[in-house]
């Protein structure tokens, strides 16, 4: 070793002005850092019962107790760094003194959760805050936090009265017996709503701490938006979008080869001669027979969702290949279960209370990824809402009976609804809908917002939405290929037309998108969507 230097453990442990001493904690640092390493023997334990030596021959016995009692009389009168074997008996009797009252506090709890079981039917709830138009909220250290035990006092669960069972109580001096307690699965736990609100917490502060560094980012044109004349770097014009890019045609003829194709390849399938209600649910004729077949959607709503996910996923890959096809490269396209989540969720988001500046309301699980354009996974864009994103399209399933597809204008603070039949959903009914979207959407982008002055561009003020009725309608059964469809075109700056959404023209629509499905993304019928099982998986303990 060159250039030791031997020092003190006061020279290497220093002492700041307001440090709190901690008598334990010096002890186990003067036990750690000695001139003479310490030698452990069974005198450094309290013996709190027999012990019984195996089999043994008398001479080993007495052998081996001269060498411990010689080893002992060594210790006794050696202090190593002025710690001698008294202080060190003291100090592990401490420690043992705080794992036994660790216990007891244990044992308090299970006690405490198990008279509630009796107790909560004859509880009330608390009154709950309700969401007003107009109202504001912001972002505090309790930010979205349910309420926690240490919020009602010291031991008591989230929705126990404060009064304690006179036998949950015990004198320090006498520890509580170990008892067998029968708990509901379906109650949270003290230690559940803390497990609860510590993933929150930290999903969130990850995914903020990841939208505020892309936020860093200058706003830029797209390179649609700016001028091809280069020749003098002052010129920077904004030129509108309409002819920069051919796009392609959503309504093309189908080629008969590729369909050909798609029909030999599901002639090889195992299950293609089984019964309908009896093929496997990943049985690639099952899946595409139902996306071919009117009505099936609203019969078979899970593989419907299945044929929603896999078209989005063919306009997001076509997106992130050439998004000079589409009327703008600030889009993103959401699936379904966004709007199902933020549905889901809203009570959460209107119960949760807000701080003094507005914010520190309870969002859905995995907000913050979609506002950074972390999900979904699938050509994922990594695109942050505001910064980089000016519109959002994604498809909205109402009663498991109809398809809407939704179109998120941020600029605007404006969404419009695109349904084929009004009539499945009355306007009272689509006001629910459309809230959990008019008042989360504005609130996500000022609490994503990564400094004060990008806060001040946006508002807490709902969004406000309409429901044009000048669009062409669908027939029965055609609600989620017309959404799909609505999707598109909108995106590709392609005006809905009367004979392209002819109602007769459905099935044809079917055998495109199935067609298109079939080249673009193989295998899609064993596609399994991952992006919601970490949301799922955020409450299981």
């Amino acid at each position: 070793v060159i250039n030791f230097v031997e020092k003190d453990t006061a020279e290497m442990f220093t002492k700041w002005e307001f440090d709190v001493e901690d008598t334990l904690a010096e002890n186990i640092i003067k036990l750690m850092f000695v001139k003479k390493p310490w030698k452990w023997t069974m005198d450094c334990w309290e013996v709190t019962g027999t012990w019984a030596p195996a089999e043994a021959s008398e001479e080993a016995a007495a052998e081996a107790s001269e060498e411990a009692a010689a080893e002992t009389s060594e210790e006794m009168t050696t202090t190593v760094g002025g710690l001698t074997k008294e202080d060190i008996k003291t100090m592990f009797k401490d420690i043992a003194d705080a794992m036994r009252e660790g216990f007891g506090t244990c044992l308090k709890e299970i006690k405490y959760l198990s008279g509630k079981g009796t107790s909560s039917q004859n509880t009330t709830s608390p009154p709950k805050s309700t969401l007003k138009p107009g109202s504001e909220s912001v972002n505090g250290t309790n930010a979205g936090r349910k309420s926690l035990a240490e919020d009602k006092g010291p031991m008591c669960p989230a929705d126990v009265p404060r009064s304690v069972p006179a036998d949950a109580s015990s004198s320090e001096d006498k520890a509580p017996e170990p008892s067998l307690v029968l708990l509901d699965k379906n109650q949270s736990t003290v230690s559940d709503l803390q497990k609860e609100d510590a993933r929150y917490l930290e999903k969130r502060d990850a995914s903020l701490a990841l939208c505020r560094a892309k936020s860093d980012r200058t706003r830029k044109l797209a390179a649609s938006q700016k001028s091809p004349y280069t020749a003098n770097r002052t010129a920077r014009v904004i030129i509108s979008n309409i002819k920069l890019y051919p796009g392609y045609n959503p309504f093309a003829s189908i080629d008969k080869t590729k369909l050909r194709e798609l029909a030999d390849w599901l002639k090889s399938c195992l299950h293609y001669r089984t019964a309908l209600d009896k093929k496997p649910r990943k049985s690639r004729t099952l899946w595409y027979q139902i996306l071919r077949t009117s009505l099936e959607w609203l019969e078979d709503c899970l593989i419907s969702r299945l044929h929603i996910y896999a078209w989005i996923n063919v306009l997001r890959k076509r997106y992130d290949a050439n998004p000079q096809h589409f009327r703008s490269e600030r889009i993103c396209f959401l699936d379904h279960l966004f709007a199902q989540q933020w549905i889901f969720n809203f009570k959460d988001f209107k119960d949760s209370k807000p701080d003094h500046n507005g914010l520190g309301r309870r969002l859905p699980g995995e907000a913050w990824n979609y506002y950074a354009g972390t999900i979904p996974t699938f050509c994922q864009s990594n695109k942050v809402w505001g910064t980089d994103i000016d519109d959002i399209y994604a498809p909205v399933n109402f009663a498991n009976s109809h398809w809407i597809a939704m179109w998120i204008s941020i600029p605007k603070r404006h969404i419009v609804v695109f349904d084929s039949i009004c009539s499945s959903i009355s306007p009272e009914e689509l006001g629910v809908v459309m809230e959990p979207f008019l008042y989360m959407v504005p609130y996500l982008l000022v609490e994503c917002a990564s400094s004060d002055e990008q806060r001040a561009q946006y508002s807490l003020e709902p969004f406000t939405y309409e429901r044009p009725t000048n669009i062409p309608p669908a027939k029965a059964g055609d609600c989620g290929v017309y959404t799909l469809k609505y999707i598109e075109c909108h995106a590709l700056g392609i005006e809905f037309s009367k004979k392209d959404f002819a109602k007769p023209n459905g099935k044809s629509m079917r055998d495109k998108m199935a067609v298109d499905i079939f080249q673009e993304l193989p295998n899609v019928h064993e596609f399994e969507n991952k992006d919601m099982d970490d949301i799922l998986g955020t409450y299981d303990v």
